[in-house]
């Protein structure tokens, strides 16, 4: 619950402090890091300056070390004196050497800190996802495509990554070198300095105006992608109604649409992003040009006048310093494009994560029978094209015990009375009561745990026969499995496997025929103990004998269950209590089987028709 008080916008601060836990001091470490590093390089680039001006004779044993500036005096106190450097210039190499293996090993250091954050980072957001995914309302679920949470998850979720692990260090490392190595560069000619940053101002504006529109269009490809993979996904679902209808060529026809789309969408983000990226070159080669033309004109003037401009080693670092201070200010640059991808990424992860979690845990837990009673139900789907409710003003009442058949015709509304119970929705008008409660008042998990859901198209987890029966309760022993396949008709099924409980199902269960697959899932609701059982058509792939002898087994049980079948036979729907016959969202007849097929109505035309066909 208190994660549902929490605000829902999460904005890339927040996103950050999630992405952090568990890998915090590896991420603060690296950026500590990267400035010594960059404090490291800049120094043995400095090295370069005192030893041109040595080399030079610009400096000697009677210069003045007063007349040179703060960065050279402190360069030659630290490195043992100016005799001792003009004496041992093969000193400058070890110093080179040594700053160079100092900040190599730095960089290694700060890889594997960066490798550990990078995949802690992933490891939260992607949980962050599922968890979220996992726990939205079934409506909200069932309204997203698959290809969009996947892109979310996967892409949306990379691009947000790369760009706390790898921009913003980035940013830090040119804030570094923009630090040191400019203020270095102002000391040493400040003519130079000033002339280095003329252009970047400009660079700078450049970026902003062209970053809406290189967000505008990464988006647009983001969208595309999302669709070629719920595309992808819809396919590999469908892999046998293709196979089964030699739809094959039609598919790749139509998969080739939204290739061509997204190639388009993609190019036309490539050009921008492309366009972009080259002529932001032009600031920073035209900003080296010209800080080289001044630094050239001052050294020229201090050949002239040696009291005026600068030393040939002060234009070599000057330059240096320009290329180490506006490659990566070109990089923050181009930073703003990878923030216009993550702010779309961040912008598609929202319409997930600012989605309210289903509350499951509310509720009382009253004890539960399976007494039923629907009280003038209604209800319509929210995103239905169709006018009017889905059911309409149903109302019927179930006695704990009791098993009920509900029969009609292909969406009448005969699945919508399973999921409202199961509160996968909720009624537009009117009441359900459990046992004298209405079900909006009991705790949903407790709700669901107590009407267990046997679906017509079982879902079965890539795992052993054996896992997926134990995913109800992993405590199970082996008897109480052995007696709830049993019951289900699938025991000597199974161990006729090679393997028996132990073999593999395959990824939805493929392995398995659809009967087996049933009686499967039959078998894992049986082990549930649930009071009150709903059978969504889930007895439709197995043979008439086999359905009876599952319903003979679960009446003969010590444990009152209360179950309701859907069902389109009228072999499984006659032994029932009660039929509940549904036609276009609502209740026609009602009654027993002897009543019903008396009366001329849809349950008798279902009978005619069905007792012909035998």
């Amino acid at each position: 619950m208190k994660r549902q008080k929490e605000s829902k916008k999460y904005g890339f601060h927040k996103m950050l402090k999630i992405g952090l836990v568990g890998c915090s001091k590896e991420y603060y470490w690296y950026m500590i890091l990267m400035f010594f590093s960059v404090f490291f390089n800049i120094i043995s680039t400095y090295s370069l300056k005192v030893l041109i001006d040595i080399l030079s004779e610009e400096i000697v044993i009677d210069t003045n070390l007063s007349d040179l500036n703060i960065l050279v005096q402190g360069f030659i106190y630290c490195f043992g004196g100016l005799e001792f450097l003009l004496n041992n210039k093969w000193f400058f190499a070890v110093i080179i050497l040594s700053l160079a293996i100092i900040s190599s090993a730095l960089i290694v250091i700060r890889k594997f800190m960066q490798a550990k954050f990078m995949s802690v980072m992933g490891k939260n957001f992607e949980n962050l996802l599922f968890y979220h995914v996992e726990n939205l309302p079934y409506n909200k679920i069932k309204s997203l495509k698959n290809g969009d949470i996947i892109q979310t998850c996967t892409t949306d979720e990379k691009t947000i990554r790369r760009f706390f692990c790898r921009d913003i260090p980035l940013v830090v490392y040119t804030g570094c070198i923009v630090l040191i190595a400019y203020t270095i560069l102002l000391i040493t000619s400040w003519e130079i300095g000033l002339t280095c940053m003329a252009l970047m101002p400009f660079m700078f504006i450049y970026s902003f105006f062209l970053i809406k529109e290189v967000r505008r269009r990464y988006k647009t490809v983001d969208d595309s992608e999302g669709s070629m993979t719920a595309k992808i996904e819809e396919n590999l679902a469908s892999v046998r109604l293709v196979k089964a209808y030699n739809n094959e060529a039609f598919e790749i026809s139509d998969f080739s649409r939204y290739i061509k789309d997204y190639k388009g969408k993609f190019m036309h983000y490539r050009k921008m992003s492309a366009f972009f990226f080259s002529s932001s070159d032009i600031f920073v080669f035209s900003q080296i040009g010209l800080s080289t033309i001044i630094g050239v004109i001052l050294t020229y003037n201090h050949y002239q006048n040696p009291m005026t401009g600068i030393t040939l080693g002060t234009l070599i670092i000057s330059i240096s310093f320009v290329s180490q201070i506006v490659w990566p200010l070109r990089d923050v640059a181009t930073v703003l494009s990878n923030l216009a991808k993550a702010s779309a990424a961040l912008e598609r992860i929202n319409l997930i994560l600012d989605e309210p979690l289903e509350d499951v845990i509310s509720g009382i837990k009253p004890p539960i029978t399976g007494d039923i009673e629907f009280k003038n139900v209604s209800f319509s789907f929210d995103d239905s094209n169709s006018k009017g409710d889905t059911i309409k003003n149903i109302t019927f009442k179930i006695h704990s015990g009791e098993t009920v058949a509900i029969m009609g015709k292909i969406g009448s509304g005969k699945s919508t009375l399973a999921y409202l119970l199961n509160r996968l929705y909720d009624p537009s008008k009117g009441q359900i009561l459990l046992d004298g409660v209405d079900i909006t008042k009991i705790q949903k998990r407790y709700l669901r745990k107590n009407i267990s859901l046997v679906l017509q198209e079982p879902f079965l987890f890539s795992k052993t026969v054996n896992e997926n029966l134990r995913i109800v309760d992993h405590s199970i022993n082996e008897n109480e499995i052995k007696e709830a396949t049993k019951i289900a008709q699938v025991d000597k099924t199974i161990m006729g496997f090679e393997k028996g409980y132990d073999t593999a199902v395959g990824e939805k269960g493929t392995t398995l025929s659809g009967g087996q697959k049933q009686r499967v899932a039959i078998a894992r609701t049986i082990l549930t103990k649930a009071p009150v059982v709903v059978f969504d058509d889930s007895l439709s792939a197995v043979d008439t004998e086999t359905d009876f002898n599952i319903r003979k087994a679960l009446k003969e049980r010590t444990t009152k269950v209360t179950s309701l079948i859907i069902t389109h036979r009228i072999a499984t729907a006659k032994d029932a209590d009660l039929i509940i016959v549904l036609d276009n969202g609502k209740i026609s007849e009602i009654g027993k089987h002897d009543d019903l097929i008396k009366r001329d109505g849809l349950y008798k035309r279902i009978y005619q028709i069905q007792t012909k066909m035998v």
